[in-house]
């Protein structure tokens, strides 16, 4: 918005604005100053108005001129409806210029209009005519014809007419290798076939829709590839005949462990390195034992061999699978093989499996001298010692005591209260509660007290804001097969939870929680009631 002090001006500016926005042009003809008549400007009611005075020589004011093709902002535009008629005007004038021919089925073919054999030729001629073959007339012109090529397609297709015979072809839609935007899994897969196998270098495989596959799915593959590349020795059967087993990074495979399962999915395992083992025949299968060497420690191994193997083979083969053996056996030491029911008493190592006629032995180290092993009853191995068993015990708390089953395992600690055999007079002041909390919550187990064949056992356990301690009264042998089972897990399962506990404890040292003494209590540690 300006403001303007002249006032001829600004009138002379509305006269313009006036015929300048009429689209009419009755404005222009109204208003429109005529020859001899004083300027539109000039009104007499201005004469004594504050302008500012105008010179004689000075041109009278005006707007500025009107131009047809001027576009300003008061120039109205042209309605939507005058625009479209004046597409529809110019659609119109180039439509009239198309012409449409409409396209009718004869009715009446050229082989039912046999009346007039004249012009039967003619339109035959007329739309199938003869086309002139430009010959040479030179016979010695002519170029000597050439033999047509053939395609790679081709000349595969004439060497093999039947196809290839790859009996696992329907295997081959889990190889991976020719795909470049689908994840696939590569698994190298050392080949164990033949009646004397031998792992040189693996047969890389890739593998896909590994979420699917079986382990039968990726036998077959194998097969598919060792089939392909047409390598030696041939293969005997099909994918039935043949399994999967872990193996080393080297190849040598962990007769350890069995095959894995053909219905269970690849993704399930996380094993990078397999071997393909062909299964043996019922009469191969015959001649295998199983042979069982039991280490220092209360290891043991289970292996499958021949009864044709030597003790020496049998004692390399257990050695090769265990690192500390491996290292002693470097450092100069060496090891040999007794009858586990004959310690003391080495035997030849150079003897055959069934000259010994022996399937349980023993692992010893030179210059050694193998342990009789206590007999004990409550004795139990790491892995009876995760294992869900249940105990019958006596809850001992502050203002009384209950019979309970406590539950242990590598998972759960649970205490459920059981009902009284007897009800007696009187009722208890308050029922126990039955207490489940996970195993990596449980800090310790001790010995609290032993008297007349009776042992008590403390087990500290991490509750909400402090360790609470739960006490339980029961036979020395059940006792005992308690403390071995919470010591076996807490040795396999480490936790975060005891590793706080103990670092309150550390001016205390670790066996007390395997003696007779008393621990110390802490601020938050407490008594459970």
């Amino acid at each position: 918005m300006a403001t303007y002090d002249d006032r001829q001006w600004i009138l002379s500016h509305i006269q313009n604005s006036y015929v300048t926005s009429d689209d009419t042009g009755l404005c222009e003809v109204v208003v429109q100053q005529e020859s001899g008549v004083a300027s539109v400007v000039e009104f007499p009611c201005l004469a004594n108005t504050d302008s500012p005075p105008r010179l004689n020589e000075d041109p009278p004011p005006h707007s500025l001129d009107i131009a047809p093709d001027m576009d300003f902002v008061g120039h109205r535009q042209r309605s939507y409806t005058a625009q479209r008629l004046e597409v529809m005007r110019r659609e119109k004038k180039n439509a009239s210029k198309v012409k449409r021919v409409v396209w009718k089925h004869n009715t009446a073919p050229i082989d039912e209009r046999l009346d007039a054999p004249g012009n039967y030729e003619s339109e035959l001629n007329e739309l199938f005519s003869r086309k002139a073959v430009i010959t040479s007339r030179n016979p010695q012109d002519c170029p000597l014809p050439q033999q047509a090529p053939v395609s790679l397609l081709s000349r595969l297709v004439q060497q093999y007419p039947d196809g290839l015979n790859n009996p696992f072809l329907e295997y081959a839609k889990f190889d991976g290798t020719t795909h470049t935007n689908v994840q696939a899994r590569r698994i190298s897969i050392y080949l164990l076939i033949g009646d004397d196998p031998a792992p040189n270098y693996p047969l890389v495989v890739s593998v896909i829709n590994c979420h699917q596959a079986r382990v039968i799915d990726l036998i077959g593959l194998i097969c598919w590839l060792y089939t392909k590349e047409n390598r030696q020795p041939p293969l005997r059967g099909g994918v039935e005949h043949y399994a999967l087993h872990i193996a080393e990074e080297d190849g040598q495979v962990d007769w350890d462990f069995q095959a894995l399962r053909p219905r269970d999915i690849i993704e399930k395992f996380g094993f990078n390195v397999l071997a393909l083992v062909e299964k043996k025949t019922v009469r191969e299968a015959s001649q295998d034992v199983v042979v069982t060497l039991n280490v220092a420690g209360g290891a043991f191994s289970k292996i499958t061999v021949d009864s044709s193997i030597t003790l020496k083979e049998i004692l390399n083969r257990t050695i090769s699978k265990r690192k500390d053996m491996v290292r002693i056996k470097d450092a100069g030491l060496d090891y040999h093989l007794e009858r586990e029911d004959e310690p003391g008493i080495a035997l030849d190592p150079e003897k055959t499996l069934g000259d010994i006629n022996c399937t349980e032995f023993a692992v010893v180290r030179d210059n050694s001298k193998r342990h009789e092993p206590l007999m004990e009853s409550n004795n139990m191995s790491v892995v009876e010692a995760t294992l869900y068993k249940s105990y019958r015990v006596v809850w001992v708390y502050k203002f009384g005591k209950c019979e309970a089953s406590l539950g242990i395992s590598g998972e759960k600690f649970e205490i459920h209260p059981l009902p009284p055999k007897t009800p007696g007079p009187f009722l208890p002041l308050r029922s126990r509660t039955p207490v489940t909390c996970n195993m990596d919550q449980v800090v310790d187990c001790s010995r609290k007290a032993e008297k007349k064949g009776k042992i008590d056992i403390q087990i500290t356990c991490q509750g909400e804001n402090r360790f609470k301690d739960f006490i339980f009264e029961c036979e020395t042998k059940m006792g005992q097969e308690i403390l071995d089972k919470c010591r076996h897990i807490f040795d396999l399962r480490s936790s975060s939870v005891r590793k706080e506990f103990w670092r309150e404890k550390k001016p205390f040292r670790r066996h007390n929680s395997l003696s007779m003494r008393r621990r110390p209590r802490t601020e938050n540690h407490v008594n459970e009631v």
